[in-house]
């Protein structure tokens, strides 16, 4: 029970309200309407916000490291501020503020949030260490869902059904389709929904008593230096996985639904919209079936020549352009496993003393990826061939990430 009040509670609550910025998208077109700016030019404050989120994450790591509690009581200021000063930015009109509040503010505090349990987890449940560091993970992947479910609001049974329910979103409770002004106050009507499981979160979450760290290579906490990793080849290595599985994960997953509606594919709405809702579960599952798989393998970071096999596999189908929909479930869940599974392979090879920290530069790579991925497929698209292009450009990518994680599994350290 303490695990669960200590650990896994508080790390769902955080993780599930950062996953928040993933749903950004559901807001944009209002923004831009509201502010009058084209919806490319408010989207980039999600880019910003990956940026930041990767930023945030890399150099927060010392504070998660000395101290869970501050750590997790900062990223819930920035996030929550950052929701206030974008709402200050719609009424004011400003792009400007807007990228100041979802851009550098929520995304900081994403990043903060996103690796404070992380470690806290591995330390509770050290004889399953992917799986523990997955929780968080994967709840991060649910936010997104749960923040489109306040905006837009739910029910069950329909008008002619004996029990029959509908609960109002914010959209719907705001009135933001009279009055597009009203995204504004949705953005504060969030601040206020998130604050307090973030807060009680921060208040429970706490790392044992006994902290297993006798395992790994581990350096002292007092002779650690981030320019160590710089020169150290598995952690450069390693981010170089990340940057290269998070781009080409997102080099498909905008461009999937003008892919599918594509003559050549010819997919019906009907079963492009069940793909579409498929690819969060898969995001979800495969964060949590690679990292249970992981806990299972005498060395866990053969995990990492398994995902990017599968991604090269499934791409080379979808070279037969019917198979694009079979390709974005696969990705989709791989892109995800990524993420579960990077802690507990770090943390095999460094040990667990600075874990946070490490983790935290390696997360470096998703600020990079996010701002690179999709400009790649939108810039090979325009130039060299379609969707075509797009497909082979992502083989090669992950060709050449699965080398680079054979290289990684040389260097390891780890049994």
């Amino acid at each position: 029970m303490k695990r669960f009040l200590r650990a896994v509670l508080p790390a769902f609550l955080l993780a599930v309200s950062v996953g928040q910025i993933y749903a950004f998208t559901n807001f944009s077109d209002e923004i831009a309407r509201c502010i009058g700016e084209s919806q490319k030019d408010v989207q980039f404050a999600f880019s910003l916000g990956i940026f930041f989120l990767g930023m945030g994450a890399a150099f927060f790591g010392k504070i998660v490291e000395r101290n869970i509690r501050l750590s997790t009581i900062i990223g819930t200021v920035l996030f929550v501020s950052g929701l206030c000063v974008t709402a200050a930015g719609v009424a004011a009109k400003s792009l400007a503020l807007i990228y100041l509040g979802y851009g550098f503010l929520v995304g900081t505090g994403t990043g903060i949030i996103y690796i404070s349990p992380v470690k806290t987890m591995m330390l509770w449940f050290p004889e399953h260490k992917a799986i523990a560091a997955a929780l968080p993970i994967i709840s991060f992947g649910l936010g997104s869902t749960l923040s489109t479910l306040v905006y837009k609001g739910f029910g069950f049974g329909g008008p002619d059904s004996l029990f029959s329910m509908r609960f109002l979103g914010f959209f719907d409770f705001f009135g933001v389709a009279e009055d597009p002004a009203a995204i504004g106050t949705v953005f504060r009507a969030f601040a206020v929904f998130y604050v307090v499981p973030m807060a009680l979160a921060a208040f429970l979450l706490k790392k044992p008593k006994i902290q297993v760290q006798s395992f790994g290579h581990g350096i002292p906490s007092l002779e650690f230096r981030y320019v160590q990793l710089a020169k150290d080849s598995f952690f450069l290595r390693a981010w170089l996985f990340m940057f290269l599985n998070i781009s080409a994960g997102l080099c498909l997953i905008p461009l999937a639904k003008q892919m599918m509606k594509s003559p050549s594919v010819g997919y019906s709405e009907g079963l492009i919209t069940a793909i579409i809702a498929l690819c969060g579960i898969m995001n979800g599952g495969g964060r949590f079936f690679f990292a249970w798989w992981s806990d299972r393998l005498a060395r866990r970071i053969n995990i990492l020549l398994i995902i990017l096999a599968i991604s090269a596999g499934v791409m080379t189908l979808s070279f037969w352009p019917p198979m694009i929909g079979l390709a974005l479930l696969v990705i989709n869940a791989c892109y995800g496993a990524g993420f579960s599974v990077i802690p507990a392979i770090l943390a095999d090879h460094y040990g667990m003393t600075n874990i946070s920290k490490i983790h935290g530069a390696v997360l470096s790579a998703w600020g990079f990826a996010g701002l690179a991925g999709n400009q790649a497929a939108m810039f090979v698209k325009g130039h060299f061939g379609g969707d075509v292009a797009v497909v082979a450009m992502l083989i090669v990518a992950y060709s050449v990430n699965f080398l680079n994680a054979v290289m990684l599994r040389r260097t390891s350290r780890s049994a």
